[in-house]
């Protein structure tokens, strides 16, 4: 038999002893009394055999170690145990501690998709539904952080709100207003035009204050002159209501009429157009005043450029004629010869005749003067009419008009042209006529008018005759009018006669 070493045993027992203490069992979750007992029992045993240990033999230590051994081996097996079910309880409480988290974390995902995925999500799409003015969003209520903002982005979507239909509210009144502005001045504008461009009639007149009546909601309106004359619109008139409104027609400072009238709707609008409207009436009314006044001194003038025309040309004919007939009493008087008698009696035929050209001359010209402005189409009217009083063509050539004369430089501008056309008809024996104006420094406040008569006929004698002599002096009369020059030469082939005047 195998000889058994103590001093091993010693220190086995010495190393084994500290794994048997109590505290190997403590805070275990199982029901561990028997392996606690085996333990306890181990542990008397192991302490015995210690007791024992130097009086046993090595047959009976072998035995009792033996014993020991299989009493360790089956405490071990029942830690072995032990450990198993405490791994199981471990996978156990790692597989609930799996599903624990997996619990949470659903939680938290469903919580964030809720309270803050879902929350923002909505936050940005009421954000773009502001944005373009759809303020109509439903923001949730939440009681966190989220929620904080809603409730603000909320407050600011209502005042938004608010302010954007307050400012549309301000838009489409001013642009109400602006389309009744226009409206206003329109019909103040088309007034404007009408009692300005035409002659004022009574017509007129109540055709505007029924306009006016139709604009301000009047239920009566007439005009009431201070000469006495009313005149009353379609609606009625109001000089004798006691309700009625007077605005007074103010022409150079002084009270030219009223405009009396009963306004249903009052408001500043209407009563500011019903003001301009008299005072377009009153600048119509002084222009039409005016107008009279100018044309009454154009008148006054036209009479006396027709009383200076007979002057210059009739009455110095008849003087001619009257100093021809005393001539002639004194012939007849002194017994003068029949050749002397029939000279004068000539020359007072002659003279009779050269009066009455000039007086329809005079006449045409005075007919061309009233019904045309133009003095183009004055020379044409004029030309046309001589055209049939000869075979010669009269044309015009480069004819300018653009330029303004006063109603006595047209009359002479028109006599010249004549005089100088009757000149080439009676005595130039021509085929053509024609006539030039040329206009010089068109853009300066001067301008300079050239008009020639051409014609190509035998040319003007050096020393003209009678007859000749006479119209070419009353052309220089009338040239000198101008304060322009007249100047007559001969062509190669014809005559020219060439006015320069400034205007």
């Amino acid at each position: 038999m195998k000889k058994v070493d103590r001093d091993d045993i010693v220190t086995s027992f010495n190393k084994f002893s500290p794994l048997l203490a109590n505290k190997l069992l403590e805070r275990k979750f199982f029901d561990v009394t028997h392996i606690y007992s085996a333990n306890t029992e181990l542990k008397f045993k192991l302490s015995a055999l210690q007791e024992k240990f130097s009086e046993l033999s090595d047959a009976e230590l072998d035995t009792q170690l033996a014993n020991l051994v299989d009493n360790i081996i089956l405490t071990v097996k029942q830690y072995d145990l032990l450990l198993e079910k405490e791994a199981s309880v471990i996978f156990i409480s790692q597989i609930v501690v799996f599903l624990f988290i997996l619990l949470i974390s659903l939680f938290l995902l469903v919580y964030c998709r809720r309270y803050i995925v879902t929350p923002l999500n909505q936050l940005e799409e009421n954000v773009l539904s502001i944005s373009n003015h759809h303020f109509n969003v439903e923001f949730l209520d939440h009681s966190n952080e989220i929620g904080v903002v809603s409730t603000g982005l909320k407050s600011m979507s209502a005042e938004l709100e608010s302010l954007i239909a307050a400012m549309q509210k301000k838009v489409f009144d001013k642009k109400t207003e602006l389309e009744s502005a226009n409206e206003s001045i329109q019909f103040l504008f088309t007034i404007s035009q009408k009692l300005s461009t035409v002659k004022l009639t009574h017509p007129i007149i109540i055709e505007a204050l029924n306009a006016l009546a139709k604009q301000t909601h009047l239920t009566k309106l007439c005009l009431e002159l201070v000469n006495g004359v009313q005149i009353d619109s379609d609606y009625g008139c109001a000089t004798e209501d006691k309700n009625n409104k007077r605005i007074p027609i103010i022409i150079n400072g002084e009270p030219y009429g009223y405009l009396n009238y009963i306004q249903a709707i009052t408001t500043d609008e209407n009563t500011s157009i019903i003001v301009s409207f008299s005072s377009l009436l009153a600048r119509a009314l002084y222009q039409e005043e005016y107008s009279l006044q100018e044309q009454k001194l154009l008148l006054m003038d036209e009479r006396g450029v027709i009383a200076r025309e007979l002057h210059d040309s009739i009455a110095q004919a008849l003087s001619f004629l009257k100093i021809q007939c005393t001539v002639l009493n004194r012939q007849i008087d002194s017994n003068a010869d029949s050749e002397q008698v029939k000279s004068s009696v000539s020359n007072i035929k002659e003279a009779v005749t050269d009066a009455y050209v000039q007086l329809r001359s005079l006449l045409s010209t005075f007919r061309l003067n009233i019904s045309v402005s133009d003095f183009k189409e004055a020379v044409l009217i004029m030309t046309s009419q001589l055209q049939k009083q000869t075979a010669a063509k009269i044309q015009l050539g480069l004819f300018e008009s653009n330029f303004q004369t006063h109603a006595n430089q047209h009359i002479h501008l028109l006599q010249i042209i004549r005089e100088a056309i009757i000149n080439a008809m009676k005595h130039a024996n021509c085929d053509n006529i024609v006539i030039n104006c040329v206009v010089i420094d068109q853009k300066l406040a001067t301008q300079k008018v050239i008009i020639t008569i051409c014609d190509d006929g035998v040319g003007i004698e050096e020393k003209p005759g009678k007859d000749n002599h006479y119209g070419i002096e009353i052309m220089n009369q009338r040239a000198n009018e101008l304060n322009g020059i007249l100047e007559i030469k001969n062509l190669p082939v014809g005559t020219e006669i060439k006015l320069i005047f400034e205007i």
